[in-house]
């Protein structure tokens, strides 16, 4: 019963065992390579995705390019096909957008004023 504490071993920890490392280290080595790779992957679709966005935004431009230009084509025509209006000679070189009021006569006004009161 006696036994003393000096010669006491303490069993192994079963994660410590040497035959276990070798296939713990090949599976962590494996999915490194595997995330590795999978990180390739998405750094490859990060730089695709500017060509990716411009080429859906081209996509939904067409149809309203095609429309614009089937109605300059239209307007062109219209155009082409119109007479031109004939041309007014301009007999007042001011402009058209001045109001002009008739004088203003104070001494008749201002007579009239004298005469009521």
């Amino acid at each position: 019963m006696d036994q003393s504490p000096d010669n006491y071993q303490a069993p192994e920890p079963a994660w410590n065992e040497r035959h276990g490392d070798v296939e713990v280290i090949r599976l962590l080595k494996s999915r490194i390579v595997e995330l590795e790779a999978e990180n390739k992957a998405y750094q490859d679709l990060l730089a695709d995705l500017p060509d990716l966005f411009e080429r859906k935004f081209q996509r939904r431009l067409e149809p309203l390019m095609e429309r614009y230009r089937l109605l300059a084509e239209q307007v062109n025509a219209a155009e082409i096909n119109a007479p031109e209006p004939a041309q007014q000679p301009l007999l007042d070189p001011a402009p058209d957008n001045v109001v002009r009021f008739p004088v203003l006569r104070l001494p008749r006004f201002l007579q009239k004023q004298r005469r009521s009161g």
